[in-house]
Order: C-alpha cells, then structure tokens, then sequence
C-alpha cells in the first residue's frame, strides 16, 4: 500500500483538510493522489480506518455542523499548519467555507459558494449571462410548490435548494405525489433554503469536468449517467460513462464555459451537470469542486489528467497543470437493490474478473444509496461508449445469472 512521500511534521507544506470521506473502493485512489502532495487532515463523523496510512492526522466532527468542524481544526492548528480545505460532498461546502473565512485559506469566493450552492441563485445568474438552465423556481411552502408546479408541468422535479443529503431530488408525474416529494426535499435541505421545482428535462444526461489551463478553466473530461429504475422516484446512478473522445464535447464546451463566467468561478476543477436536449445543453447545476472520487479516477484513465491532485493542489493555493493522453473509454455500474443483501454470489467473490473486461469491487458492509442499498460496483474498459456500457450490461447480467443459481 503507497503512502505519501511528505508525510512530516517539518514538511514544506501545511496540512490539508480533507472533509467526510466513503468506502475504500470508491475513494483510495483520490486519498492516495491527495496524501502524495503532502500531510492529510481527515475530518469525518466516524474514525479512519483504512485511510490510516494516508493521514498525518484524524479529527472525529460532523462534516454537517460547520462549527464544530471549525472547533476541531483550530485545535490542530495551534499545533501544525493548516494549508487549506478540499471537500467532495456538495452539503459540506458551508464547513469549508467557514474554514476557510476563519483560518483565510485559499478557495472560491463567498459570491460563487452562494451561487451554487442554492439552486434558484444559480438559475438567476445563469438566465442573467444568458446561459439555458433548469430555470429552477424557489418554494418555501407546499402552496408555492404547488402553483409552481403549475407553472412547470408534470412530469418535473422537487428538489432542496440546498441538499445536506445526495440523491435528495425527486421526480414528480402528478399533483397526487407532489405532498410527499416536497416533504422529502424540506427534510434533505438546510434550514430556511427551502425547495425547488424544475421540469423534468428530456434529453441525455451529461456532467462537464474543467481543469485549470493557463488560458483558464477548460472541459477535459465529460461523462454520461444512466438513473436507476429501481429507485424511482428518486434519481440515483447506476451506470456513469467516461469517453476521452465524447461525441457530445461540441456541444457542451461552450455551455460549460459560459456557466463558470456566470457564476465567478475562475480556477480549480469544477463540475457542470446539464441536460443535452434537443434545442441544446440545459444547465442543472454547478458545482466548484469534483464531487465523486471514483470519477477522478475514471477521468485519469482515460485522459491522463488528474483532477484528484490539481484539486489537492488548487486547495492548497498552488498552480497544477496536468499532462494529457487521451485513449478510449471507461465506465463504472453500482450494484444496489432495495435491501442490503449482497448482491453477488460467495463463488464470486473471491473472484475480482468477473469477465475478462470487468472488474468486480465488493464493499466490506452494504451502505445507503438514496433509498437504496450499495454493496459494490463493476468498473470496465473499452474503445467507446457503446462497448464500455455493453461490458457493463453483460458483466452485470453474469452476476445476476450466478447469483440465482447459487
């Protein structure tokens, strides 16, 4: 197992807050890559355990509760020097940002966290600059709710303006399910941000990745997700796609562009989720942070840039320009269902290959995805799109085939 180089009490650089973290088999990748570029802080509300060999140091808070957070970070600081704070998780971005205001570290400004971090400010900014959006409504009540719903039209989708939890949105095909999504989005929001209501927009789903440039933010990376039938209403990932040479870039290039303009983001990875209709992209939503580790790592294999470490670096207020070297395709399936049974069979699990083109990563405990539960994923190669998701599909399909005849 590699462990960072710089891993000193007198190492030339200070200590980075890491906020939150997951299952080894998602996230050991991004720890390895942020743990080379110098002594992690990891901050969470349970103990490490595999990420020991990663970190200079470990503090127990609820990534959720800002302060506390703050509390046990002035603590180490008095001790060692604290370079800067890098979150994943969009809900976690408060404490980052207070971390960031009380210790002045480096990140994004006060004006772009608002922006994307509630959705209706985000909609404002980008139909100001001009830039096709979601056009998210604010609600604070179910009667706002209900007349924007009005407004929209079914089928669409219920969503916090500001989500603490993931997979938090709902979609909405009529007046009946509305009470329930609605409640469901005001439980998952921060207090007094309220909900949104948005159409629910046809067309495919896209993510945009940007990378510093010395001409500045640039998309090096895009990746498609299919939703899982299984979690409906909610709008949970099963299948996420990633071609270095993705039909869709012309498309989306501009799009992505325009958004990070609008909303002030000038450096550092960030993420532009939209939606490819037919009269163009439609912005969802912006975020100025990689929110999924596993991507990252999708992203490096197929491009050669390595998001996971520019954004170590980017928090820490150094300049990483990645090299590039783009070649075929690379996709991830989650195996999830509604109960946290597992879903491969014990003959496979001692069996990583399930295939000779899919790789098979179990989790040691099934953990909660939405409302469903997770229990591992598939992770697979190829040329393009259309063979990395056929390998998925087949590899999947052996695995549910094994599993009811063990």
């Amino acid at each position: 197992m590699t462990t960072h180089p710089s891993h000193r009490e007198d190492g030339p650089t200070g200590h980075l807050v890491v906020l939150g973290n997951g299952p080894k088999a998602e996230w050991e990748h991004a720890m390895q890559r942020l743990a080379a570029a110098g002594p992690l802080l990891l901050i969470d509300a349970e103990p490490p355990d595999w990420q020991r060999p990663y970190l200079a140091d470990a503090r127990t808070a609820n990534p959720l509760d800002p302060h506390q957070v703050l509390h046990e970070v002035r603590e180490v600081a008095t001790v060692r020097p604290i370079a800067g704070v890098l979150t994943f998780h969009p809900a976690h971005a408060r404490a980052a940002a207070l971390l960031r205001q009380e210790l002045d570290l480096p990140g994004p400004s006060t004006a772009t966290l608002e922006a994307t971090t509630l959705r209706h400010c985000t909609t404002q900014l980008l139909t100001s600059a001009g830039v096709d959006n979601s056009s998210a409504i604010h609600t604070d009540s179910y009667d706002q709710a209900l007349e924007a719903a009005h407004q929209v039209g079914f089928p669409l989708v219920c969503k916090p303006a500001s989500p603490r939890t993931r997979n938090a949105a709902r979609q909405v095909t009529g007046i009946p399910e509305l009470e329930e999504a609605f409640s469901a989005a005001t439980a998952a929001t921060w207090p007094g941000t309220g909900t949104v209501i948005e159409p629910l927009l046809d067309g495919i789903e896209a993510t945009a990745y940007t990378a510093d440039s010395p001409s500045g933010p640039r998309v090096v990376a895009i990746s498609h997700t299919t939703f899982d039938p299984q979690a409906e209403p909610a709008l949970l990932p099963v299948e996420v796609v990633v071609d270095a040479d993705d039909v869709c870039a012309s498309a989306i290039e501009d799009t992505a562009s325009r958004a990070l303009a609008a909303l002030g983001h000038r450096s550092g990875p960030a993420q532009i989720r939209m939606r490819i209709t037919s009269t163009g992209p439609r912005v969802i939503s912006v975020t100025p942070h990689l929110t999924d580790p596993l991507l990252g790592m999708l992203i490096e294999q197929v491009t050669g840039i390595d998001l996971i470490s520019q954004a170590g670096h980017h928090a820490r207020g150094r300049t990483f320009l990645p090299e590039e070297s783009r070649l075929g395709a690379t996709a991830v399936r989650f195996l999830q269902g509604l109960h946290p049974t597992p879903l491969v069979p014990p003959a496979a699990r001692a069996h990583p290959h399930v295939t000779p083109y899919a790789t098979l990563q179990q989790y040691p405990d099934a953990r909660r995805a939405g409302p469903l539960w997770r229990s591992g994923h598939l992770l697979v190669s190829g040329t393009d799109y259309l063979q990395c998701t056929s390998r998925l599909r087949g590899a999947a399909a052996q695995i549910r085939s094994a599993r009811l005849s063990a």
